[in-house]
């Protein structure tokens, strides 16, 4: 038997493996379905040559996008006038729980037909870059998620949120802006989540900003979690990350103080604490704290939730789960009132002496987001 499940995508027929001996047919991929996938027929080659599309090769530094409105999901790349490229894939995967995501979240792999890192290493997934030869990978699929202030650990992912809508909010040849809106229930009072992501031509990094607001009639609390076991330099492995900060390498589980450090991030470059050498790719992501919203906890460590307390000298050594998480809360909200989070994500530059990550130029006013989240 056979079981269509479509995306609405349309980009392409895709027969998976089902449960019980059934077959899958569905009109898309995302990251998750790869391993039981069994023919593919993508749609965009067949149609380009029925067209007689001939495709020129620019040296512009441009921004290219897509992005289904009514699912939130879809993908930026920002090509470089060198031939490099940035990748930000929103929403293309099922999460660990076999869930579909909706709307402005990390995670993902481009549809069938525009891989070009091959399922080999899923490097071009989440947010990578390639150089021109191969595909880095620098952010996984984020773990983020909220949870009600009178029980912290009950945690709710973005894939049980109530999907709103999402939109291209700006489109210009310089700047583009995705949004989505989503609602949550924490202890019985609604709260509404807006998202905006701001992506400009020539930048490695995209600015988030997250808008939480209590839409209940009475106060209302709230946990807030953004983090990752990112995978710096190839999908799947944690081997040759060390976490990193302005002014200093983090080889062990550590806290570090927000307000005195705005981002931190993770170096492919060897951990020594680990037993490594520095023969790793060099590549390093950073994530950037902004605004008035700081977070109240920031902390690498060997698994999502938990960290050495101070002086323990704990390497950051897991094969493949050294994390880095933010975490906001508890926060209390007024019926009506909002806190929006503001980040900075993406890749770290190079110090062309040392070698080591520089965090790019990230300025940007805040305010100038807040036209792109719904009002108040």
């Amino acid at each position: 038997m056979v079981r269509f499940r479509p995306y609405w995508h349309f980009e392409g027929i895709y027969v998976l493996k089902g449960g019980n001996g059934l077959l899958e047919i569905k009109d898309d991929l995302v990251l998750g379905d790869e391993n039981r996938l069994v023919l593919a027929l993508p749609a965009q080659p067949l149609l380009r040559f029925l067209r007689g599309d001939v495709s020129y090769a620019t040296d512009a530094t441009r921004l290219e996008h897509e992005w289904y409105r009514f699912d939130g999901s879809g993908h930026v790349k920002g090509h470089f006038a060198d031939g490099t490229i940035f990748l930000t894939c929103l929403s293309r995967y099922l999460d660990s729980d076999g869930r579909e995501t909706r709307g402005v979240f990390v995670g993902g792999e481009l549809p069938y037909h525009l891989n070009q890192a091959g399922n080999e290493t899923l490097n071009d997934t989440g947010v990578s870059f390639y150089d021109g030869n191969r595909w880095f990978h620098l952010w996984c699929n984020v773990n983020e998620s909220i949870s009600p202030w009178s029980n912290p650990s009950s945690t709710i992912a973005p894939s049980l949120w109530r999907f709103l809508d999402s939109r291209v909010a700006k489109q210009t040849s310089e700047e583009l802006v995705i949004t989505s809106s989503h609602e949550v229930e924490l202890d019985g009072l609604p709260f509404r989540i807006d998202r905006a992501a701001r992506f400009t031509a020539g930048a490695r990094y995209f600015t988030l900003a997250i808008r939480i607001t209590n839409v209940g009639q009475y106060p209302g609390g709230y946990y807030y979690v953004y983090g990752d076991e990112p995978w710096v330099g190839n999908y799947g492995s944690s081997i040759g990350n060390v976490g990193w900060v302005k002014d200093r390498l983090v080889p062990y589980e550590e806290t570090i103080n927000p307000q005195e450090h705005h981002w931190a991030g993770y170096f492919d470059y060897g951990n020594e604490a680990a037993g490594e050498e520095h023969n790793y790719s060099g590549m390093a992501n950073f994530i950037e704290w902004k605004g008035n919203v700081t977070p109240d906890l920031v902390y690498f460590s060997n698994k999502i939730g938990s960290f050495a307390p101070p002086g323990s000298r704990v390497p950051l050594n897991h094969p493949n789960n050294r994390v880095l998480f933010l975490q906001w809360g508890p926060r209390l909200l007024a019926s009506g009132q909002s806190n929006t989070i503001i980040l900075s994500i993406g890749m770290a530059d190079r110090d062309p002496v040392s070698g080591f990550p520089v965090k790019p130029d990230t300025t940007l006013d805040p305010a100038l987001l807040e036209p792109f989240l719904p009002p108040r």
